[in-house]
């Protein structure tokens, strides 16, 4: 019992006796943290929601987890889900953006780029994450609904197709409980619900109680050392239930095998670390999350060739800040300002730069030379917004105070208390615009900023989450046309902090009164720039929506097509977003105005037009029947709307859904061999996660049958009567051997398929009843093919 107890406390989880090694990690949410130096830094999370592209991410999280990998480390903390209610909460920087949806399908692809790799993802901060002021004594309100549409919905993407290996709870407090203390969001949902069936852990000291933590399953100590100390002699005396130990080490060794610490991983070189094809990807990364939000007078792009001279004033021109202040910064070996980019790109005699002000203070002796040297410039380009002093983790705050505070939230996260641009950033660009009215405005920030006061006098304005190590490398192509940015805002810009859902803990009914768009629509707002905005130098046409038909029974996929055209002279990207309402529905219950559910970046050239084709499934449309405790697919009237932002949606259709008996839809994901980069002669046993996305659940005596198949001959399979997996759920499916023998590894390129065996006619939809993997050997692990082919 002592050395099942060791394995869930962070300072004893080796064990030298049994060969099981020790996790070892750190922060890495966008690149190796906690004081690591000469790593890669790219953008930062919501930067990488601002990509719009999950296959992009894929190969974001791959890379810094082979840079950690090279380290010899097992994980990283990260990719973080928390969600940005207000754009100035501390970690901002770290957020997945506003929105559970595009937030999932980000966050699902990083993990997924994560486990091609050795390196596994304790995924953060599990859940109700928001303001950093009294983190570990607020007491956040939630409804079940919200709980599980909103706050829970990328979450469950991340567990069930990203394949995430760990959860990290977070400080606060949910409901009057701890998250690391929350039975119903550790047992209830991500584990009776979802199916999550690897390890929990605490943030750095995150609970206080032994029996609370070991009940709703969280199943490792991180941070303080109460499970080391108290359960020897409590589970001894009968204090503490040995059959929690054995369930929690259970979860801690399954993912220890699973992610292939246990059986050897393969060596990877230190040259991956900071390479030029990461360096290349940091590049990529950053460009591709550039937010081109106004471009009057078609001022955009400059022409190199023709311009005479540029200012480049403001206090993120001469550096260039890549996170706010938190243990997932990153120090990289170099950085590109804005001002050295656009030297090396224009000339020093084209170039003058000045800072002109700070990020916050009230010293205007600057402003006389940025004045004059804007006066002297044919273009401005004016790099403001906010960096590591003004938003963070909370280490500029009073810790202390606030750490143990009661749990008030009485003000938002950053300093100066405002969405505005903070000092004296405003009042200079005024008095720019009054010798020079060719401004570019460059935004660099994790939170949105306002930049109300100042819009109408900029011609332009590019937003710049903090895009990464090259990051002015990228900021100053977008602005001299060697790209065409595509970046789409993951969060609305309000025009003020009075459009800001206000400061509270009371976050129930987010489903509908929710943040960012949902707020603006809620509340009839208009903001200063919307959700998924994003301006290209080209222009989008979209045309000829239609369904597949107009009336679908509960359950089925409706398939949402429409043509998209490139209509300007240049190629270019465009993130078509699809937004779904409704109308009178039964249960009746009360939705959002609107919510994304679909969304594709698509490339083309000047002239070019592509059909695009949406899937509706019951996945897209679930509601959480609080009266049953389980996910619903409403039956009644909808409304799809298809665009290029929340608020510009040109194209509009209706469909019907009509009740029918409820039937599962199971597929196949995250195919896994056990050992997981197996070598040759050792034998191995295959599995995957079964997923039931339908609109009833299976039962027992259900037959979940599941063939694996090795370059199309059968090897394995998995048969079970056994089992039920409810609407929304998941279960991990280990086959047997075939012919009581299993696969012998051998060198070679191998496909793995797994396919389910339909053998009854309760299954909803059997286009997805299949995954196909590649398996290299020596030194690989089963990728699933789709990803194989973007590395």
């Amino acid at each position: 019992m002592q050395e099942k107890i060791e394995q869930l406390y962070y300072l004893t989880d080796g064990n030298e006796r049994l060969n099981i090694p020790q996790f070892t990690g750190s922060d890495g949410p966008h690149g190796i943290g906690n004081g690591a130096k000469g790593y890669s830094s790219f953008p930062v999370t919501i930067a990488m929601a601002a990509t719009w592209d999950p296959n992009l991410i894929t190969r974001v999280g791959r890379a810094i987890s082979l840079e950690q990998a090279a380290r010899t480390k097992d994980r990283i903390a990260g990719p973080t889900l928390d969600l940005l209610i207000d754009p100035r909460i501390g970690r901002a920087p770290e957020t997945i953006g506003e929105d559970p949806f595009l937030g999932g399908r980000i966050s699902e692809a990083f993990v997924k780029g994560q486990n091609t790799t050795s390196v596994f993802g304790s995924v953060k901060h599990y859940n109700l994450n928001t303001y950093e002021i009294n983190r570990r004594t607020n007491n956040y309100l939630s409804d079940n609904r919200s709980l599980v549409e909103f706050w829970g919905y990328h979450w469950k993407r991340t567990v069930q197709q990203g394949g995430a290996l760990s959860i990290m709870c977070a400080y606060n407090w949910v409901n009057g409980d701890k998250c690391a203390e929350n039975s119903y969001l550790i047992k209830d949902l991500l584990r009776d619900q979802w199916g999550f069936n690897y390890y929990t852990m605490s943030d750095w000291g995150g609970f206080a109680s032994t029996g609370k933590a070991l009940e709703s399953e969280l199943d490792f100590c991180e941070g303080n050392d109460l499970y080391i100390k108290e359960l020897p002699d409590g589970v001894r005396e009968g204090k503490y239930d040995s059959t929690l130990v054995d369930r929690a080490t259970r979860n801690i060794l399954r993912t220890k095998i699973l992610s292939g610490m246990m059986d050897g991983k393969p060596s990877i070189p230190k040259t991956v670390i900071d390479s030029k094809e990461h360096r290349a990807l940091v590049y990529e990364s950053g460009l591709k999350s550039l937010v081109l939000l106004k471009n009057s007078e078609n001022l955009l792009p400059l022409n190199p060739e023709e311009l005479k001279s540029v200012a480049v004033i403001g206090p993120n021109a001469g550096v260039l800040p890549l996170d706010g202040n938190s243990s997932s910064k990153v120090v990289p070996s170099y950085t590109i300002p804005v001002q050295d980019a656009m030297t090396k790109a224009l000339g020093q005699d084209k170039v003058v730069y000045e800072k002109g002000c700070a990020i916050n203070d009230a010293d205007r002796s600057g402003f006389g030379s940025a004045i004059e040297a804007a006066k002297e410039s044919e273009y401005v380009i004016f790099v403001g917004g906010l960096d590591s002093t003004v938003e963070g983790e909370g280490y500029f705050l009073d810790k202390e105070a606030d750490e143990k505070g009661g749990g008030t939230v009485t003000r938002p996260d950053r300093p100066y208390g405002s969405v505005l641009l903070p000092g004296l950033q405003n009042e200079l660009i005024q008095e720019i615009a009054k010798v020079n009215s060719n401004i570019i405005l460059v935004v660099i920030s994790g939170g949105t900023c306002s930049v109300t006061p100042v819009i109408d006098r900029v011609k332009g304005l590019l937003y710049a989450f903090y895009p990464g190590q090259e990051g002015g490398r990228a900021i100053t192509d977008v602005i001299l046309g060697q790209y065409n940015p595509s970046g789409k805002l993951p969060a609305t810009i309000p025009k003020d902090d009075a459009q800001i859902i206000p400061i509270s803990p009371d976050f129930r009914n987010m489903v509908t009164k929710g943040v960012g768009y949902r707020w603006f629509d809620s509340q009839g707002l208009e903001p200063e720039f919307a959700f998924g905005s994003g301006l290209s130098y080209t222009t989008f046409e979209y045309s000829n929506i239609s369904l597949d038909r107009d009336q679908v029974d509960k359950g089925e996929n409706i398939l949402v097509t429409f043509d998209m055209k490139n209509i300007g002279e240049r190629a270019g990207e465009e993130v078509a977003q699809l937004y779904l309402s409704t109308g009178t529905i039964s249960p009746s219950i009360e939705m959002p105005v609107k919510q994304l559910r679909a969304f594709e970046k698509v490339r083309l050239e000047a002239g070019e037009s592509k059909n695009i084709t949406f899937t509706l499934s019951p996945e897209e449309l679930y509601i959480y029947d609080e009266t049953k405790g389980a996910y619903e697919v409403p039956v009644g009237e909808y409304k799809v709307q298809i665009g290029g932002a929340s608020d510009q949606l040109p194209l509009k259709a209706s469909f019907q859904i009509v009740e029918a008996d409820g039937k599962p839809d199971l597929s196949v994901a995250n195919i896994r061999t056990m050992p997981t980069f197996p070598k040759p002669g050792d034998e191995v046993v295959f599995m995957v996660s079964l997923i039931n996305n339908g609109t009833a659940p299976t039962q027992v005596g259900d037959a979940h049958h599941i063939r694996f198949y090795l370059d199309g001959d059968e090897i394995a399979n998995y048969f079970s009567q056994s089992i039920s997996i409810p609407a929304g759920g998941m279960h991990l499916a280990c086959a047997q051997e075939l012919d009581g023998i299993n696969w012998i590894a051998r060198e070679g390129d191998f496909e793995v398929t797994a396919e389910i065996v339909v053998d009854r006619v309760g299954e909803l939809n059997t286009d997805n009843n299949r995954c196909v993997g590649r398996l290299s050997l020596p030194n690989g692990r089963v990728v699933p093919e789709h990803l194989s082919q973007l590395f």
